[in-house]
């Protein structure tokens, strides 16, 4: 610390003239002062060595008070070393001092001197070394950015600038203010603003904007200056007291180094190692870095996706070897590069050394599917597989020949056709034969996919047979077979319709089907069921029984036809098939119509029969009768058995009114006939007939034994016996007795009308001719 002197020798070192001016405009206030006017060289040539310090306080200033005011600046030389005298006695100091923002006060200023020995002079002399009045002084609140940040991004070639909005730190201020960001080659401040050259960066940015970004797409290598403003009413703060320019320049450099030349590549399968060699390449600076960077595609930016830095060397270096990793198949891309000491990769890569080759670190059969299988089935060729392990990227490649196995040769000459691509997770591929084709077919399956190589997909040609392609060929048939010359269709009388055509020798493995259509309309395939297969057995006659559909006392006139279905799934097409003739399948029962004419050949009765019925004609007189019964065109026989006969007989229907004689008399008061009519698709159906002139019911007594009378006695069960029999006989002759009593009282019968009745009225004289 300095010595305290304030004796009147001292004083000739104090300075002489002090001054202050307010710039209201500026917000400065300029301080002057000289040196002592005096002659005394030993002042003159001390003050050559003393330094003077400005002070500012809000109180006048004095020798105990100073320390504690604000030290404006210090240092300041009464004279320089080089001055003479005269230089050194007229010396006159200015400071001009930037008024702090937000001061609104009186202030003085005063100067001390600094001697060599350390010894103070502080007497703050009135008009001399310090202000006895004080100075109004005025600052306006700051209206700048806060804290100018900048920084270059290398890599990106950016320039990134930031700011705290002067409305963050001072509430009061409004928000609608914009802000611009200005450039310039040297440092600047308020007082060489005006005169410096600068570029207006950019203008108008928003309040809420307190970064900016500014990106080089050329080459640039330089060191600039940057400030930023705000803009309030077209009124800017340029006093620069909030750090809102740069006090030192930012470098700007994207210009980088480089290096031209070839570059020799090989890989070695049985260690793994790639060596590379760019001898006699070109470099711009022995002090700068060399890079090598590896890509499974050709490398046009350094930045591009799968681009990677495998090793940094010095300049001089000319070879390297790169262990390729394991689990690795495709083509990698190497290239050479130089950067400059400040980290500036080359930009021109055209003629930077580079070179690509095939590298392959695969297990065996690790890039292929292994269970390759195929089926051809209806027309399509169905191949499945599965997927690689932990290759979703992957796409699978399908190979088709019709000349032989499949080899990895087969897909570098042509020898095979890659007829599909399906992703992971599909696994199967169906291939669809277009046309008549029969012949054999081999297919592969390859994937294209990264092994290694990032999203990279290359696509691998390993083939091994049995795995990931067949080994054996895959017949593929779409001919399709051949339907029978003709369809022959038979009804028979148990209810089935027998269908007949010959084999073929050349459909081996073919399925017959045999379609029905009860429409009138054949040329609708919806028309025809499906009635039957049966497989092809060379040229042998084929037979297919099939069951009617017809339902009883129905009559119906299908048409059935062929197709066939060959073992690869090929079908006759529905306009080829074969066709049979209409079959008429008749389950309609004959009906039948039974006359009975008398002696005169007048008619006595007649009746419909459609099967199942026990007709009676009673109260016939007794005399000769002719039985005619007429029937359909398609009535093959009609059996009739008389009760008076054991054998069955067959009426003639040949003759010209086929009939059977009857008589009844006295004799042979009853007469019965059992019928069977058939026609001729085997339906049939059978009646009885009673013929009778007095047709009585019998009564039926029944006797009843009790079983608790029954004793070991057998004089007593005779004496029963004979009782019961007596009482049997009585009760017959009493009932004998009526009928002829009731008989010798009936009125004259007489005769039945004549005429043919019709079908509803033998229904309805059947509920009173005994019908059962």
């Amino acid at each position: 610390m300095g010595v305290q002197a304030d004796g009147e020798e001292n004083l000739q070192f104090e300075s002489q003239n002090f001054a202050a001016v307010y710039d209201a405009v500026n917000e400065t206030t300029t301080l002057s002062w000289g040196n002592a006017d005096t002659n005394d060289y030993l002042i003159l040539e001390e003050l050559k060595t003393t330094n003077y310090t400005l002070y500012r306080s809000d109180e006048p200033l004095n020798t105990s008070n100073y320390p504690q005011s604000e030290m404006i600046q210090d240092g300041i030389q009464a004279c320089m070393a080089s001055d003479t005298f005269t230089e050194c006695k007229e010396r006159t100091h200015q400071v001009v001092y930037q008024v702090p923002p937000s001061t609104d006060g009186n202030y003085y200023y005063g100067v001390t001197s600094t001697l060599e020995n350390g010894t103070i002079i502080s007497n703050f002399s009135a008009g001399e070394g310090g202000l006895i009045v004080p100075i109004q002084e005025f600052g306006s609140p700051i209206t700048s950015p806060y804290n100018l940040q900048a920084s270059y991004d290398i890599e990106n070639a950016t320039t990134h600038l930031s700011w705290i909005d002067t409305s963050s730190v001072d509430s009061s201020l409004p928000l609608n203010h914009t802000t611009s960001i200005w450039s310039h080659d040297i440092m600047v401040n308020r007082s060489n603003w005006n005169q410096t050259n600068k570029t207006e960066v950019v203008a108008n940015l928003s309040s809420d904007v307190v970064s900016f970004d500014i990106a080089y797409t050329t080459d640039v290598s330089r060191t600039m200056f940057y400030s930023v403003l705000h803009d309030f009413d077209g009124a800017s703060d340029l006093r620069f007291l909030s750090g809102n320019t740069l006090g030192t320049g930012l470098v700007e450099d994207n210009v980088g180094s480089s290096i031209t030349g070839a570059l020799q590549v090989d890989f070695n399968y049985s260690n793994n190692i790639t060596s590379l060699n760019w001898t006699g390449s070109v470099i711009e600076d022995i002090n700068h870095t060399l890079h090598i960077w590896r890509s499974p595609s050709a490398i046009v930016d350094l930045a591009g996706d799968g681009v990677h830095e495998i090793a940094q060397l010095p300049a001089n270096t000319t070879h390297y070897n790169y262990s390729v990793e394991s689990e690795y198949s495709g083509t990698s891309y190497y290239m050479i590069t130089l950067s400059d000491v400040l980290g500036n990769q080359q930009t021109v890569l055209n003629s930077a050394p580079k070179a690509n080759l095939y590298e392959y670190t695969l297990l065996v059969d690790e890039n292929i599917v292994q269970d390759l299988s195929a089926a051809f089935v209806m027309g399509t060729t169905q191949l499945t597989w599965s997927d690689l392990s932990n290759h979703p990227e992957a796409v699978y490649q399908i190979w088709r020949s019709n000349t032989g196995s499949i080899l990895t040769s087969s897909l570098l000459n042509g020898n095979a056709e890659m007829i599909g691509t399906v992703v992971a997770g599909v696994e199967h591929y169906n291939h669809t034969i277009v046309g008549d084709v029969s012949e054999n077919a081999w297919y592969a399956v390859t994937v294209v996919a990264s092994f290694g190589t990032q999203n990279v997909s290359y696509a691998q040609t390993n083939i091994t047979l049995s795995l990931n392609s067949l080994s054996q060929p895959l017949v593929e048939d779409t001919t399709s077979p051949e339907a029978p010359a003709s369809l022959s269709a038979v009804y028979h009388p148990n209810g089935t319709t027998q269908l007949s055509w010959s084999g073929s020798v050349n459909e081996i493995g073919t399925m017959w089907m045999l379609y029905r259509n009860l429409n009138s309309d054949l040329t609708e395939e919806s028309f025809w069921v499906e009635v039957g297969t049966m497989a092809n057995s060379g040229l042998s006659i084929h037979n297919l029984f099939v069951n009617t559909v017809a339902q009883t006392d129905e009559l119906i006139n299908p048409v059935y036809a062929i197709g066939a279905q060959d073992s690869f799934g090929n079908t006759v097409a529905f306009e080829d098939w074969m066709l049979s003739s209409a079959v008429r399948e008749d389950r309609q029962s004959p009906q039948v119509q039974m006359k009975l004419f008398d002696s005169s050949n007048a008619l006595e009765t007649s009746r419909w029969f459609t099967g199942g019925e026990d007709a009676t004609f009673s109260n016939l007189e007794v005399g000769n009768y002719s039985l005619q019964i007429a029937t359909g065109d398609d009535v093959e026989s009609i059996l009739y058995t008389l009760s008076t006969e054991q054998s069955p007989k067959t009426l003639n229907q040949g003759a010209v009114n086929p009939s059977i004689d009857l008589s009844l008399s006295e004799n042979l008061p009853n007469l019965s006939i059992a019928f069977v009519v058939t026609d001729n698709s085997g339906n049939s159906v059978s009646f009885d007939v009673l013929f009778c002139n007095s047709c009585l019911i019998q009564p039926q007594v029944i006797i009843e034994t009790n079983d608790a009378t029954t004793t070991d006695d057998d004089s007593m069960e005779g004496s029963s016996s004979s009782d019961n029999e007596n009482i049997l006989i009585g009760v017959c002759v009493l009932l004998g007795a009526l009928v002829v009593f009731l008989l010798t009282r009936s009125a004259p019968r007489r005769k039945s009308p004549t005429g043919l009745p019709s079908r509803e009225e033998d229904q309805w004289i059947s509920k009173y001719t005994g019908n059962q």
